[in-house]
């Protein structure tokens, strides 16, 4: 250690603000110290005491030991040379064998080296006076090369401002600022004259109101700081539902332990059954321990309680992990456990192996009315599910799935054809959808499977190695095998209960519902089949009940009478909306020559009009051919008569005017008849 650094009797400690010197040790672990100037002003202290005095009088806190930016600059250490050459006589050449004569010490006294230091200094930038060059040794002494550093490149302390500030005029500053998180957006000037007037009213002719506008304008910025006031007002609002204790993780060492579920709209742009364009929600239950799904729904409007129970549904059942979903390319992961995963749960098969199967313990919802309604609540109760609902504005209570909202938008939405931005100043001048509601819900499962869970997580780091990243199905096979126990898995039945039912005719051809055509090999001796005994021909005795799920077109489902088993029956046309080429050529139909809504015959209609178009320019060509066929028949005979003179016309007997006294009506001349009307 060097012995600069040692503490020895006749040494200054300060203390409490006074200067005080050691002057012996009592009984070999108390310290004798004097006061600085006195003689009889003595004080008994601990060692651990006169130590930790010690310490803090030698070097200051705020003092650093190494350049925070790097190394140290150059004109620092040429000064520290100097100062070790001139007080010490080291060379400032590291190969010199002995000092310079100049600087020998012992031939040259103190004030000798000095002087010679303060001459050769002169004209460089490093030049400096005795007395500096005294207080730059000692400030060497105390802190090192940093304090040399300090002197040299002197840098303002940085402090707030406001710790000035009058504590009223803070109070005022905060509920002003407090007051606008609701409020639309305005300027800094605008504030600044309501405090100043808040300060007017609250203490009349005090110092306080006199506060320069500059200062005040300063006070508000600092105060601003993290509440956004002048920015984005969503920015705003959701700076200011963030909570003001400390953070915590909530992180989760069981899977389904706790588990977050939410809505939100997806950025993309698709078509309807009846070529509406709109926006879908998407629905996801996610596991905080393993950020895996355990189940998804894509809505073409906002679900209600019933579709959340659906979701459940779907996430506790292992018949399958996308019911009706197993025509779709699904990818499984070779990190997972596929042996022990089919040995815990039965009714897991290769397609459901794809997604891990996780049961949701406690799931934490916020408050929207369709998390809060009693079909949901009753389906979480049915099987043992705890619900944790979160506080009003409170989104960090379930952060997690706000998040993979994001991953959602920035990996998946933005390379669908249609996608429309995650917000309006994100958005193009023209939206241009090209994919049906379908296709990108089979695209998401796909999604899923394939990217999302095999792509390493930021979230999912472990204490002992916080370099790796894992990716979901990596984290879920590790937790699976530690797991403190197994849930068991619930039957298909579980899922079909909570199903709506219609009652379909399965013919020929498979089952007709809602559009679609669904069929199966193991219908073939349902086909056209009476259950209640009745005649082949009547069609109330050969309905099925048919289970579907209002969200997924792909599959129904139908029991079997006689075995009860449960059979899937597929979308027929499932590959082509699985396929991008075939999806883009029905919706370019639709872009192109519209949606016939069911009944329209356009072509009967342009056919009629054309009928009596026709109609009424025959008609009028007819009757100018008779016209002109009259005239030149009168212009005809004209043409043939011979030319006579005029004679007069003689009045018909009966066209005289007679009086109506003078008539004889039993006269034949007057034959009376009577006219009855004729009823159909």
């Amino acid at each position: 250690m060097s012995q600069e650094y040692k503490l020895r009797l006749g040494d200054s400690v300060e203390i409490e603000g006074e200067t005080w010197v050691w002057e012996g040790v009592r009984r070999g672990v108390d310290a004798k110290l004097r006061r600085e100037g006195t003689d009889d002003d003595w004080q008994i202290v601990t060692m651990p005491e006169l130590l930790a005095r010690a310490g803090t009088a030698r070097r200051e806190s705020t003092m650093p030991l190494r350049n925070i930016a790097g190394n140290w600059p150059t004109d620092v250490l040429d000064m520290e040379r100097h100062l070790l050459e001139v007080f010490r006589g080291t060379p400032m050449d590291p190969t010199a064998t002995g000092p310079r004569p100049a600087y020998d010490l012992t031939r040259t006294t103190q004030e000798q080296r000095i002087a010679t230091k303060v001459e050769e200094l002169a004209g460089t930038s490093l030049a400096r006076s005795r007395k500096a060059l005294f207080n730059f040794w000692k400030e060497y002494q105390s802190t090192g090369v940093a304090g040399v550093d300090a002197r040299l490149h002197r840098k303002g302390r940085k402090r707030l401002a406001i710790a000035k500030a009058d504590p009223r005029l803070v109070a005022v500053i905060d509920r002003e600022l407090d007051s606008r998180v609701n409020m639309p957006t305005s300027s800094r000037r605008h504030c600044a004259a309501l405090v100043r007037r808040a300060l007017e009213a609250m203490y009349p002719g005090d110092q306080i109101c006199a506060i320069k506008d500059t200062t005040l304008q300063g006070y508000i910025n600092e105060r601003d700081a993290g509440r956004y006031s002048f920015a984005k007002s969503t920015t705003r609002r959701t700076s200011a539902n963030s909570p003001v204790r400390e953070y915590f993780s909530r992180s989760a060492h069981r899977l389904g332990a706790v588990c977050e579920i939410d809505s939100t709209t997806l950025d993309v742009q698709v078509w309807d059954e009846k070529g509406t364009v709109f926006r879908p929600t998407v629905t996801a239950l996610f596991c905080v321990a393993s950020r895996v799904p355990l189940a998804w729904a894509i809505h073409a409007d906002s679900p209600n309680g019933f579709d959340h129970a659906l979701l459940l549904a779907r996430a506790i059942v292992g018949r399958r992990a996308i019911p009706g979903s197993g025509a779709a390319t699904l990818s499984g992961s070779a990190t997972l456990p596929v042996q022990l995963m089919k040995k815990v749960n039965p009714y897991l098969d290769d397609e459901s192996l794809a997604v891990p199967w996780i049961f949701p313990h406690a799931i934490t919802v916020d408050g929207g009315a369709d998390f809060r309604s009693a079909t949901f609540e009753a389906a979480c109760r049915a099987f043992g599910i705890t619900v944790v609902l979160a506080p009003p504005n409170a989104p960090t209570v379930k952060p997690h799935v706000e998040r993979n909202f994001g991953t959602t938008s920035s990996d998946f939405a933005t390379w669908l054809a249609g996608s429309t931005g995650n917000s309006v100043s994100n958005r193009g001048k023209r939206d241009a959808p090209t994919l049906t509601l379908d296709s990108v819900r089979l695209a998401f499962d796909v999604w899923i499977t394939t990217v999302f869970l095999n792509k390493q997580h930021g979230g999912l780091k472990s204490p002992l190695f916080p370099g790796r990243e894992w990716t979901p199905n990596q984290m879920y096979a590790a937790l699976f095998e530690v797991g403190p126990g197994v849930q068991l898995p619930f039957r298909a039945e579980d899922f079909f209960a909570l199903l709506p039912t219609e009652r379909r005719v399965i013919s020929k051809e498979g089952i007709d519902l809602h559009n679609h055509r669904y069929d199966s090999p193991l219908l073939a001796d349902l086909r056209n089949r009476s259950l209640t005994g009745a005649a082949a021909g009547s069609r109330h005795a050969r309905q099925f009940d048919i289970r579907f799920d209002p969200y997924n077109t792909n599959a129904v489902w139908v029991q079997h009478p006689e075995t009860e088993e449960w059979i899937e029956c597929w979308d027929e046309a499932i590959d082509d909306k699985g396929a991008w080429m075939a999806a883009e050529t029905e919706v370019r139909l639709v872009e192109r020559f519209g949606y016939g809504e069911p009944g329209e015959a356009p072509k009967t209609a342009e056919f009629l009009d054309e009928i009596e178009r026709r109609a009424r320019s025959d008609k009028r060509a007819r009757n100018r051919y008779i016209r002109e066929t009259r005239a030149e028949s009168a212009d005809a005979q004209d043409a043939d008569a011979p030319v006579t003179e005029p004679a007069p016309i003689e009045l018909r007997e009966w066209a005289d005017p007679v009086d109506v006294d003078d008539i004889d009506w039993e006269s034949s001349a007057y034959d009376i008849v009577t006219v009855k009307e004729i009823l159909p």
